[in-house]
C-alpha cells in the first residue's frame, strides 16, 4: 500500500476515534444524569446532554459516510458548549482545564488555524461571561493560555509539514516506481525485438550458408558443390559439415568440388580443401576437384601443397563424364 494512502487512512482513523470517544463520553454523561434525576434543573441538563449525544452521534455517522464538514462542526459545537456550560468558580475565580478541550479536539479534527480560532473564541466567551473581570483578565493566565495554545499550533504545523514531506516523498517514490516499470517494459520489448532480429539473422545466415555452398545432385549418387569466394576457417568448417550431411542424406558415392570461383589459394585454403576431401572419403565418397585455374595451380606448387591423392579435372562436365564412363565400364555385359 502506498505511503500517502497510509497517511490518509491514519488521519481518518484518528478523527473517527476522537468522534467515537466523544460520542461515548456524552452518552455516559447523559446516562448518569438519567439515573440521578432529582429536580427540574437536572431535567434541563439531562435533555441538553442527550441532545448533544444525539447530535455528536449524527456527526459521527455523517463523517463515517464521507461528509468532511462534520469534524469542523464538532469543533464549533465543542467550543460553544464548553463556553456555555462552564460554571463557577471556573468563570471568574479559577482557570478551567476545559479551556484546552476544544483546542485539543481541533488539533486532531481540524487544522492549526482552527486550534487558534476555537481557543480564542472560548477564551473570549469566558471573559465575556465574567464581564471582562476575573481570572481570564489576568495577564499571567493569558500568558499561560497563549503558551499552551501556541505550542499546539506549532506542533500541528510541524505535523502538517512532516505529512506533506512524506506525501511528496511517496509521490516521488511512486513516480520512480512507474518509471522503473516503464523502463522494464521498454527493456523487455527491446529484448523481445532483439531476439526476433537475432532469429531473423540466424535464418539469414543459414540461408547464406546454404546459398554460398550449394550441393546439387547431378546424377544418381553424384553431388556437385561449387565453391565461390574466399574460404576461411569458419566457412571451411561449415562447408565440410554441409557436404558431409548432404552426402550422408543423399547416399552420394561421388562428390565433385568445383573451385573455379576460388580466386586466391593459400596454405589455409588448401588445407581446408584437403580436410573436406578427407572427411568425405571417410564416408566412402570419391572426391574430384574441378576448375583449378593456372594461377591457382602455380600457387599450390609454390606452397608445396601435394594433391597427388586427389583426382582433378578441368571442369565438372569432365568429372561427370568420367564418373559415367566408370559406371558403364563396371556394368557386366549381357
Amino acid at each position: 500500500m502506498k505511503l500517502a494512502q497510509l497517511i490518509r487512512i491514519t488521519q481518518r482513523q484518528s478523527v473517527l476515534g476522537v468522534l467515537i470517544l466523544l460520542t461515548a463520553g456524552l452518552f455516559l454523561i447523559w446516562l448518569s444524569m438519567l439515573l440521578g434525576l432529582s429536580n427540574e434543573q437536572a431535567w434541563i441538563l439531562t435533555l441538553a446532554s442527550g441532545g448533544m449525544f444525539f447530535l455528536t452521534l449524527g456527526l459521527l455517522i455523517a463523517y463515517w459516510r464521507g461528509w468532511e464538514p462534520a469534524r469542523y462542526i464538532t469543533v464549533v459545537l465543542a467550543t460553544l458548549v464548553t463556553g456555555a456550560v462552564t460554571q463557577e468558580p471556573f468563570v471568574t475565580q479559577v482557570p478551567s482545564l476545559t479551556l484546552f478541550t476544544p483546542p485539543a479536539l481541533a488539533l486532531i479534527l481540524a487544522g492549526p488555524e482552527w486550534v487558534l480560532g476555537c481557543a480564542a473564541a472560548l477564551y473570549l466567551i469566558l471573559l465575556a461571561r465574567a464581564s471582562g473581570q476575573g481570572v481570564y483578565a489576568d495577564p499571567a493566565t493569558f500568558a499561560i493560555w497563549l503558551i499552551a495554545v501556541g505550542g499546539m499550533v506549532v506542533g500541528r504545523l510541524v505535523t502538517n509539514t512532516a505529512q506533506r514531506a512524506a506525501e511528496e516523498q511517496a509521490h516521488r517514490a511512486e513516480a520512480e516506481r512507474a518509471r522503473a516499470e516503464q523502463q522494464a517494459q521498454e527493456l523487455a520489448e527491446a529484448n523481445q525485438l532483439l531476439e526476433q532480429q537475432l532469429d531473423q539473422q540466424n535464418k539469414l545466415l543459414d540461408l547464406v550458408t546454404t546459398l554460398e555452398t550449394p550441393a546439387v545432385a547431378l546424377a544418381d549418387g553424384v553431388l556437385f558443390a561449387p565453391i565461390i569466394g574466399h574460404i576461411d576457417t569458419r566457412r571451411a568448417q561449415t562447408l565440410t559439415a554441409r557436404l558431409l550431411e548432404e552426402a550422408s542424406t543423399q547416399r552420394a558415392r561421388h562428390v565433385i568440388l568445383d573451385v573455379t570461383g576460388v580466386t586466391t589459394m593459400d596454405t589455409a585454403v588448401a588445407r581446408a580443401l584437403l580436410g573436406t576431401v578427407q572427411s568425405l572419403r571417410l564416408l566412402g565418397c570419391e572426391v574430384t576437384l574441378s576448375g583449378i585455374s593456372a594461377h591457382v595451380a602455380m600457387s599450390l606448387i609454390h606452397l608445396g601443397v601435394n594433391l597427388d591423392d586427389v583426382r582433378t579435372v578441368r571442369s565438372p562436365q569432365e568429372a561427370l563424364a568420367r564418373h559415367l564412363t566408370s559406371i558403364v565400364g563396371r556394368t557386366p555385359n549381357n
